[in-house]
């Protein structure tokens, strides 16, 4: 495959702009190929905690998605350097791009990965999300209702916002199922759990109803029954079922009671 001319800028983040300290997070890729424009963000925000001593939660990837949809929208359908120079330019606030550099691109997601590699890469630890749908998993198999469940796409919503689940099923509306660790802190837990209530907020308005987030929480069982009657009350607040791997008897029954409704 013959190379073509083409740019990339490192994305970096401070917590503390005008202290002019940034971290690389990612890395965007100016291209001759559609869609012209790639991003490559690092999977967690951890690097971030580590520089600034902050927890960034659901701010720092609305900020992310901020910047994918300004960059797609602007050259999506092609790009000049200059504008893209202006572009970063007048960029402010806590995510700035890095000046251009020169690079030929023979295959543009092949050398973004590279790019990437080399330049920011990633903390190896397996995302805790990830370790409560395993969790989550192994509890809805040994219940027996794996199999009545289907595997959902990712809906992607205003703003660049994806949405995913690693399970689903119907029940009036779609249902997104989806773990969440809790921890043993409630600060730290409320932290973790937010992000979900901004998620199914979203998902519910935007699909008109026709989409609901399903989160099952691990780790329940440490905390008071009043935080998680609290946590629960404020999960449904924002169009969030809520349900605990402690007690999955409620959700187990809804999804037999409505596979068989629905087949």
């Amino acid at each position: 495959m013959k190379e073509k001319q083409g740019y990339f800028s490192i994305i970096q983040y401070s917590e503390h702009p005008e202290r002019a300290e940034y971290i690389n997070i990612g890395v965007v890729l100016f291209a001759a190929e559609a869609p012209c424009v790639f991003c490559k963000f690092g999977e967690r925000p951890k690097r971030i905690k580590s520089a600034f001593n902050v927890n960034p939660g659901v701010h720092f990837e609305l900020l992310q998605n901020s910047l994918y949809s300004r960059l797609f929208s602007e050259f999506g359908n092609g790009w000049r350097r200059e504008d893209i120079e202006r572009f970063i330019s007048q960029r402010s606030g806590k995510i700035r791009l890095f000046p251009l550099r020169s690079v030929l691109v023979s295959d543009a997601r092949v050398d973004l990965n590279r790019i990437f590699s080399e330049l920011v890469g990633d903390i190896s630890s397996k995302p805790r999300k990830q370790r409560a749908n395993a969790k989550l998993a192994s509890k809805l198999k040994e219940f027996g209702v794996d199999a009545l469940l289907e595997r959902p796409e990712p809906v992607f919503l205003e703003g660049g916002i994806k949405i995913e689940a690693p399970f689903g099923y119907q029940n009036g509306s779609f249902n997104l199922l989806q773990g969440l660790s809790l921890g043993d802190d409630p600060d730290k837990a409320l932290s973790k759990a937010s992000p979900a209530m901004i998620e199914g907020s979203l998902l519910f308005s935007q699909t008109l109803q026709e989409k609901r987030l399903v989160v099952v929480a691990d780790d329940a069982e440490v905390h008071d029954e009043s935080f998680i009657s609290l946590l629960s009350s404020q999960m449904e607040q924002h169009k969030v079922h809520f349900y605990t791997m402690a007690d999955l008897q409620p959700l187990v029954t809804d999804i037999r009671t409505n596979y068989a409704l629905h087949h």
